[in-house]
């Protein structure tokens, strides 16, 4: 497979997470718990595709962060599993909660993808200042979490915002560029 392939997958894998993971989570609290415990645990195996993708295209100049990159997105994939389960669990009457195994696989994420955005930046897939904003925020999405986890909600939300922008302008660029070959250096 082209990385040029790879990359398109990890674009649409990056923007089906939003809607896998919100959605389920909605529906996990509905008598269509079923669909959204199936939907959370697609996300799962969308963040997980993401980091097996992405490894190798980041390994072709600096491996340990395309490992690096890779660890991050199955523990993510992990925890926001259990996490699904966690509050289906709950849902069944049992007093699992959620909440720990969510947050911790957004710090997870958090913290493993500051590597790559620094590899972003360097490797001119896309716009520097993009990779920037990656970096920014995935602290932010930290630092979110550490808010969440002390009963700030608001200020939690507030600082998931530029995570969230860079994500999916990461994954819009990864889909339309997809097609083209625009990284003939990365060919895996």
């Amino acid at each position: 497979m082209s990385s040029a392939l790879k990359l398109q997958i990890v674009g649409l894998c990056i923007l089906t997470a939003f809607p896998l993971f919100g959605g389920g989570q909605a529906l996990l609290e509905s008598e269509l718990h079923w669909l959204g415990l199936f939907m959370c645990l697609s996300n799962s195996v969308a963040v997980i595709t993401i980091g097996f993708l992405m490894r190798p295209v980041i390994a072709t100049t600096t491996p340990r962060t395309g490992n690096i990159y890779l660890v991050a997105r199955i523990t993510e994939g992990v925890l926001l599993g259990i996490s699904a389960m966690a509050f289906q669990s709950s849902f069944l009457g049992f007093t699992i909660t959620s909440d720990v195994f969510y947050q911790l696989g957004m710090i997870g994420l958090g913290i493993g993808s500051l590597p790559m955005c620094r590899w972003l930046i360097g490797s001119k897939l896309v716009p520097p200042m993009l990779g920037r904003l990656g970096v920014v925020g995935y602290l932010y999405l930290v630092a979110a979490m550490i808010a969440s986890a002390n009963g700030l909600e608001k200020a939690s939300m507030a600082l998931l915002l530029p995570g969230a922008v860079f994500e999916v302008m990461f994954g819009f660029i990864f889909v339309l560029r997809g097609r083209k070959a625009w990284m003939p250096h990365l060919s895996c």
